[in-house]
């Protein structure tokens, strides 16, 4: 009998595969929706729920639902559309940016060295542009500010 439920279990467990899940937890930023960010060699960030263009990389998402993360690391070249409007784009120093927030509400930050060039069809949008960056912003619907920059 044990050698029958043995071969029973061995039966069943050939039968089924497994999958592991690995959501990351839920930061206190913006949430980036399950699938609405698409770029090949980009990695998520668990602490900021970010998708992230590795240093000297290329990367081009886009965001059709909005409220998505992205920062461009140093060194990287990034092409942002969202679409959805509230997203947040981190430029690094070093890094070159082309976004497009076409929803507004969209926060971004390019960092000193950095060079940006930041889009808001929506309107509400807030940018930083660091000391030394190059930094075009253009706000069509108006509602946008300019803040301090991070020191970094």
């Amino acid at each position: 009998m044990r050698a029958f439920a043995a071969v029973g279990f061995i039966a069943i467990s050939a039968a089924c595969t497994y999958t592991t899940v690995n959501n990351p937890p839920l930061g206190p930023g913006l949430l980036v929706p399950a699938g609405p960010a698409v770029v090949a060699g980009s990695v998520s960030t668990p602490e900021t729920n970010a998708q992230v263009c590795p240093t000297g990389q290329s990367c081009s998402w886009s965001c059709d639902e909005g409220n998505c993360a992205f920062q461009c690391a140093e060194g990287a070249s990034c092409n942002i559309q969202c679409d959805g409007g509230g997203c947040s784009i981190v430029v690094a120093s070093g890094a070159s940016c082309n976004a497009q927030c076409d929803g507004g509400r969209c926060e971004n930050s390019c960092a000193s060295g950095a060079s940006c060039d930041f889009q808001c069809d929506g309107g509400a949008c807030s940018v930083a542009c660091g000391e030394g960056s190059t930094c075009n912003f253009d706000c069509d619907k108006g509602d946008c500010v300019t803040r301090a920059a991070d020191a970094s």
